[in-house]
Order: structure tokens, then sequence, then C-alpha cells
């Protein structure tokens, strides 16, 4: 017996129109506000990315042509679709509705949907143009985004239908499905996928995927057995000579003899050229079918090789012997020269080559490169840990929410905190004069200057607030709302001044000239310190000394927005900068790596503090314990496994990260290998690869160890 479910589901026609002719409008209409505008956002944005990819010419696209066919092809498409679900819908109803076969349905229609775009896509894109007008545009990426489009706009009109009678929102599957595919189809186009191009041209990678793959006999160097016979030739021959002597056959060792041994040279002018006298050449003794090479050498001694007159590459017969001929070629002499001007004719032979052991420069630059790549890896890793870890608990939540500090309190801290930087500044500028200068000692004078930032800044802000809210519990109520409404608005219209200034200078200037939007930066600073000086006013006045800031709050939200927007922006970018910074080498590329691992690991740290269990922190604080004996005994215990496994975790990123930060200057294997590549010196570029390969899997063998030890 077959199972049958019967499926009855009441529909609004009027809201399925008003969403056929405006995407997400039934949805709106039947209570679905933010459903109605998602699916109206996405449609107009999936259009506008189809009719945007879909326009020929990537630089200046003819967007009205490709819009005028898109629309065009989507119409087409829909009315193909609603087809097919009607022809879907009087099937159905003869069988029933058994839910089997409405499963089934849908499948076969969105299989034969496509099949049917594809098969019918020259009659449809017929009908959507002419000729020049398909010029402008990728046919195949406008159809299938046009009929993925389609799908979801009748799904969204059948999404509205449904919603309008009063059944409960749909899933968004369909939309999904129907979506992604769109958007892959898009992708398809934007980035030029072609397999068939991908499977004809492999071939043409083996020259250079072999020498990466096997590199090594660029690793060492080779010794190569040279043989060389000489032989003395007098150019050009006066009148008289006979030229040196005819060398003799000679055993056990290479000759030649050449005959004549005084000629007159090749010349070359405008009438033609005159090849020179001829030479007959004999050797013996060589490597028997090995190639020689001949070369000739002018009277002062230069090498070349002589084209043109003869053979240049002789391959030695089986007995060891060859006999060749030669015009004597056209090599420079010195208008001065006097006397006999002797060239010499030289036979080379190069045997076997000799592997030696030793590294070849290639290997000792790698290994050198590999070498920085791991140290700058290390250090950008240490200084990341060291500068992260403090940071970590400001970004914090659980930790910085439930700092509060009352008004007054917050006015004296900022109020003291000014002279504690001044005098910080003082004490650094005078600890540098006694180490005589900030390079004479800069690791040193740097802790140093840190220390006394945070110590007196931290005494500085204590005090003020201390001093501030004696003083204004003190004086009368009203005179004290007064007095932290007045510091509000101080401290406030700061930021709001340079807000104003950014405004003017940054989104001003976008649609305005920089010039236009200078003239009236000031105004638009003092406008912006007004408005948060006026609202920090209110907030200090009608809170008085009694209210309480979430200084937490702001630290954390701060100290999170600077991680966020450090940690956005890649390594490679942040190399480019340290490069103009401190210049071309490792130290570039461990300042850009320290920075990104700050961020990275800071917002990782962070998390772990926040994930910990409040338990211990409860029972600490209910003894009586202060907030730094808090975070030694009940977070830290917590934090430490964590910690460990995302140092090691992002070493392991940081020296992979270092190979590609050389490719801009940052030093380590990347710099190498980039000038490698561009000498086409893919043997040397395999060297590199190799040693990362290993250098990583090395990493990741003593990094796995270390966490199951200690994690």
């Amino acid at each position: 017996m077959t199972e049958t479910t019967e499926i009855q589901r009441s529909s609004s026609p009027l809201h399925a129109i008003l969403s056929l002719i405006i995407p997400g409008a039934g949805q709106v209409f039947a209570g679905q506000i933010v459903r109605g505008i998602s699916i109206l956002a996405a449609t107009l944005i999936l259009g506008f990315l189809s009719i945007w990819t879909s326009a020929q010419r990537a630089r200046f696209p003819d967007m009205g042509v490709s819009a005028r066919i898109f629309v065009i092809v989507l119409l087409q498409c829909l009315a193909l679709l609603a087809l097919l679900l009607i022809v879907r819908y009087l099937i159905l109803r003869s069988m029933q509705d058994d839910a089997s076969a409405d499963a089934a349905s849908r499948g076969i229609l969105g299989v034969g949907y496509i099949a049917i775009i594809l098969i019918a896509s020259r009659p449809i894109m017929d009908l959507a143009g002419h000729t020049p007008g398909m010029l402008e545009i990728y046919e195949t990426t406008l159809l299938l985004a046009a009929a993925s489009l389609a799908g979801l706009w009748l799904w969204q009109s059948n999404d509205a239908a449904l919603l309008g009678a009063g059944n409960p929102a749909g899933s968004w599957t369909p939309a999904i499905l129907v979506g992604t595919l769109l958007i892959l189809s898009l992708g398809w186009s934007i980035t030029g996928i072609d397999i068939s191009k991908a499977i004809s041209e492999f071939s043409d990678t083996q020259v250079i995927l072999r020498r990466i793959v096997w590199p090594w006999r660029t690793a060492f160097e080779y010794d190569i057995d040279t043989v060389e016979s000489q032989a003395r030739i007098q150019a050009p021959c006066p009148p008289g000579a006979i030229g040196p002597e005819v060398n003799e056959p000679l055993v056990g060792e290479a000759w030649i003899s050449v005959t004549p041994t005084c000629g007159d040279m090749t010349v070359s002018d405008n009438t033609g050229t005159t090849l020179g006298t001829e030479l007959t050449i004999t050797g013996g003794g060589f490597e028997p079918g090995q190639v020689v090479e001949v070369l000739w050498k002018n009277p002062i001694g230069n090498p070349f090789t002589p084209r043109g007159v003869g053979e240049t590459e002789i391959t030695i017969s089986p007995d060891g012997t060859f006999v060749s001929s030669l015009n004597i070629p056209l090599a420079l002499v010195a208008d001065t020269a006097e006397g006999a001007q002797l060239h010499t004719l030289v036979i080379r032979q190069e045997s076997n080559e000799v592997f030696t052991g030793r590294l070849s420069d290639q290997m000792n630059l790698a290994l050198v490169g590999i070498l920085e790549s791991i140290m700058i890896g290390l250090m950008a890793t240490f200084f990341g840990i060291i500068l992260a870890f403090p940071v970590s608990f400001l970004a914090a939540r659980n930790l910085m929410m439930p700092i509060m500090s009352k008004t007054g309190g917050v006015v004296g801290g900022f109020v003291g905190l000014v002279p504690g930087i001044w005098a910080a500044i003082i004490g650094t500028q005078y600890v540098i004069s006694l180490f005589g200068g900030l390079e004479q000692a800069p690791i040193i004078i740097a802790i140093i200057m840190v220390i006394l930032f945070l110590g007196l800044g931290g005494l500085g802000w204590r005090l003020g607030a201390w001093i501030i809210s004696q003083l204004i519990e003190a004086l009368p109520v009203s005179i004290g709302r007064g007095v932290i409404g007045f510091s509000f608005a101080a401290l406030a219209a700061t930021p709001g001044y340079l807000l104003g200034l950014g405004f003017s200078r940054g989104i001003l200037s976008i649609p305005l000239s920089v010039e236009v939007a200078a003239v009236n930066e000031q105004t638009y600073a003092i406008i912006g310190a007004v408005i948060l000086g006026v609202a920090g006013a209110a907030f200090g006045y009608f809170s008085g000394n009694e209210g309480e800031v979430s200084i937490g709050a702001l630290v954390y939200a701060v100290t999170r927005t600077i991680l966020n927007i450090v940690r956005s922006i890649e390594p490679i970018i942040w190399a480019l900068v340290a490069v103009i910074w401190v210049g071309l080498g490792p130290f570039a590329g461990t300042i850009a790596l320290t920075l990104h691992t700050i961020a990275a690991l800071g917002k990782l740290y962070s998390e772990s503090i926040e994930s910990i269990d409040p338990g211990p922190i409860e029972a600490l604080q209910a003894t009586g314990a202060n907030r730094l004996q808090t975070i030694v005994y009940a977070v830290v215990p917590q934090i430490l496994p964590p910690f460990i496994s995302f140092t090691i975790y992002r070493w392991d990123i940081n020296v992979r990260m270092s190979t590609i930060i050389g490719a801009v200057g940052g030093g380590g294997i990347g710099f190498i290998l980039i000038q490698w590549i561009r000498l086409f010196q893919y043997d040397a570029v395999g060297l590199g690869v190799w040693l990362i390969a290993v250098t990583v899997a090395l990493l990741d063998f003593v990094s796995s160890n270390i966490r199951a030890r200690y994690v």
C-alpha cells in the first residue's frame, strides 16, 4: 500500500502578484518586513552583479546593452519556469498529491529547467538581441545568472503567497541554493575558469614542474673535467710569412694540427663578406662520441665563438679523432699593433661532471633565507606574546565590564594623567641622555620608558582621581555638578574636534574637492567639539559625583576596535609599510608580523579569558582579594593551556607568513624566491620550496609534541 500525504496549503494571489512585481513586497504587506526587505536587497544586488559581470568589456562595460539583454532573458526564463511549474502542478494533481512524487518532481523540475535553458540557449539569446549587442556580453554567464534569478524571483513570489494566507514562514534553503548557483555562475566568469585549457595545456608546465619537484642537482657543486688543445695562426699573413710551426700529433693526450698556419682574416664591408683563408683542422686524443667546442682568441687573448665561417661544434669519431675546416674569422686587431699578429684556435671538450659534495651558492642562499624566515617568525611571536598578553586582559569583556568609576574620579584621572605622562616624557629624555642616545641601549631604554609611562601615568591617574573627588565632595552639590559637567565637556570636546576635522578632511572631501573641504574644516571641527562637548556636559551635570562611568567598557571597546583594524590588514601590507619605515630586510618582516601577531593573539587570548570558569574568580573575590590577586590566582591558571596552544600555532603561522612577506622586501626565503622566479631559475626555486616544506613539517611535528606535553 502506497502511503500518501495530502498537501493542502492555502495561498494569497494578491501577495504573490505584489512580490512578482516588486520582490519582497508581498512579504512586507504580510507583515514580514525584515524578510521582505532582505529579499528585495538580495534580488537587487544579485541582479546588478549579474548585469555587471555579464558585460564583456571589463574596464568600461556597456551596462545599458547588458541590462537590456539581461531583462529580456530574465523574462523568458520566468515564462519558461512558470510553464514548467504549471505542468508539474497538473501532473501532481492527477496523482492525488503523492508526497514522494512531490519530492521527486522538485528535483526533476530543477534538472529539467537547467537542461532546457542550456539546450535552448541559442534561441533564447537570439530573441534577446542582435549580433552587435551580443558582442558586448558574456552570453553563458548572462543566461545562467538570469535563469538562477528567475528561480529566486518565483520562489519569493510563492513565499509571499503562503505568508499572505497566514502560513508560517518557510525555509530559506531554496533561496540559498538558487542564490549560490547564481553566485557560482558569476564567479566562474569573473575568475575566467577554463577547464579545457587547463587540461590541454597542462603539459606546458612539465618543464618547470620537473625542475621544481626535483632540484637537488642544483643544491651541490660539480667539477667539470675540461680538455683543451690549441694551435697558433698568424693573420694577416704578410708576403714572405710562413706562420707558426704546425703541431705534431701526440700520444696519450689531446692534440690538434692546423694547416696552413698563416692566412688572411674574413673581411666584411658594404659590398659583402669575403671569407678568410680556409684552415684544415685535424685532431685526436679526445673522448669518443663527445662534442668539442671551437673557440677563437684574438692576439690579445679575447675568446669568442667564430660563427658563420665553419663548424663550431664537432662530434668526435669512435677512435677519438676528427677532421674539420674553418675560415679565419674576422677578429679585432688594434691599428697600432706591431709585429706578427698571432691568433689562437682552441678546441675544448668538457667531460662528465664530478660530484664534489660542496653546497652550491643557491643552496647556501636558500639555507640562509630559511633560517631568516624561522628567526623572523620566532622574533615576531616573541614580541607578539609580550605585547598581546597584557592587551588581551584589556580586551576581555568579563574582566573589563565590571570596572566602574565615579564621574569625579574619571575627571580627576584624566587631569592627573596629563602631568603623569609629562613626567614620564621628561624621565625618558633624561634616561636617554644618561646612556648617550637611544641607539646606545635601545632595549634597556625601551623597558625603562614603558615602566615610566605605566607607573607615572597610573600614579597620576590615581592621585588626580582622589584629589578631584575630595574637592568635588567638599563643594556644594550644584557647584560640584557644574564642575563635573564642565570637565566632561572639556574631555568630550577634544575627540569631538578631531572627529569634525576628520569628517571634513575625509568624508566631506569625497563629494567635494580637497581644497573646498579644507576651507571649512575648522568650522566642522568646532561643530564636532560643540556637539560632543554639550553631550559630555549634560552627562556630567546630571550624573553628579555619585554617578558612575564604565571605564572598563570604554577601554574594552577601544582595545577591541584597534585589534580588529590591525588584524584585518594583511601582513604583506604591513611589510610594505615596514619596508618604507626601516628599509629592506628581515627587520621589516619582523615588524610586520609582530603587528599582526599582537592583534591575532590579543583576540585569541581575550576570547580564552572570556570563556574561563567564573567560579574561582568569585571565590577569591569573596575572600577580599584585589583585582591583581584575582587575575594571578584565578585567571592565569585557567588560561595557560590555551595560551600555549595559541602561541605555538601562531609561531607556525608566522614562519609560513615570513616566506610570503619576503616577496615585498621583508627578508627571509621569500625575498630570495621572488628574485629566482624573476630570473627563471626554477631549479633554485625548487630548493626554496623544498626547504619551506621541510621546515613547516618539522615545526608541525615539534609544535604537536609541545601541545601534547603542556596543553
